[in-house]
């Protein structure tokens, strides 16, 4: 700990930035006000390594010298503060992280999105369905697996438009999302989604239904027993089998 710290200090950018490294993996909370100074080096490897050890540690000293790096750092840079302040997981960095979801770097918005479902705060919902419209996939991808962590309702109708996306990990991820909030709303487009061109996409349209179990879904579920993919009969079979035991239950 003595000596990485120590470090922190050498002339050489690489000593500092392996340091920092050093400092995050020993995750020694004495660190942090050595971390945030190194935040504002004068290397981009060394502000780089800084942030990312403080996400490691995950000390809330930390979160808004964190949204000013993620204001003020350029390029791939400010992505390590999103992820940072997405570890720690504080209330604080959702503003400066619903900004970073408009920034022109598509990148960037991924990691905002990232962050914003680890901090599953309830403002962020509206910014991560506006999301799932972004130009970039791995935005709208982020976005649906952040919504399904937060798994708060108003984001139902967003994630079934999502079902229709281009891209088939998007798809996806919507149909998983839909599965963990567990709304029966999204049944049917859910069974429309059984019929995706790409097998993932009917499996996890599956499982989804199974969550939620929902008995208007058993004949599409049925149908999905003759699919040509063993994984989405698998999951097929599932999931009739939570919707027969949750109608058990009830009984």
């Amino acid at each position: 700990m003595e000596v990485a710290c120590e470090a922190l200090k050498d002339s050489y950018a690489d000593v500092r930035s392996a340091a920092s490294e050093a400092l995050g993996k020993i995750g020694d909370g004495r660190a942090v006000e050595l971390l945030l100074e190194a935040l504002k080096d004068s290397h981009d490897d060394v502000r780089w390594a800084a942030a990312r050890a403080l996400g490691e540690i995950g000390d809330a000293r930390a979160v808004e010298p964190l949204c000013e790096a993620l204001k003020q750092s350029h390029g791939s840079v400010r992505l390590v503060p999103a992820y940072a302040l997405g570890k720690i997981g504080d209330a604080r960095a959702v503003e400066p992280l619903i900004e970073a979801l408009k920034d022109r770097r598509e990148d960037l918005r991924s990691a905002a999105a990232w962050a914003l479902g680890k901090i599953r705060d309830p403002r962020v919902v509206e910014p991560l369905c506006e999301a799932l419209k972004d130009s970039h996939s791995d935005v709208r991808y982020r976005g649906a697996e952040a919504l399904a962590r937060i798994g708060d309702g108003r984001a139902v109708e967003p994630l079934c438009e999502a079902l229709k996306d281009n891209e088939a990990n998007v798809r996806s991820a919507a149909a998983k999302a839909l599965g963990q909030i567990g709304d029966a709303g999204a049944v049917e487009p859910l069974c429309e989604a059984l019929k995706d061109n790409t097998y993932f996409v009917r499996r996890d349209a599956a499982w989804a239904l199974g969550k939620i179990g929902d008995a208007r879904a058993v004949e599409a579920l049925r149908e999905a027993l003759k699919d040509s993919d063993g994984e989405v009969r698998l999951a097929a079979r599932e999931a009739l089998n939570e919707i027969r035991a949750r109608r058990d239950a009830t009984v």
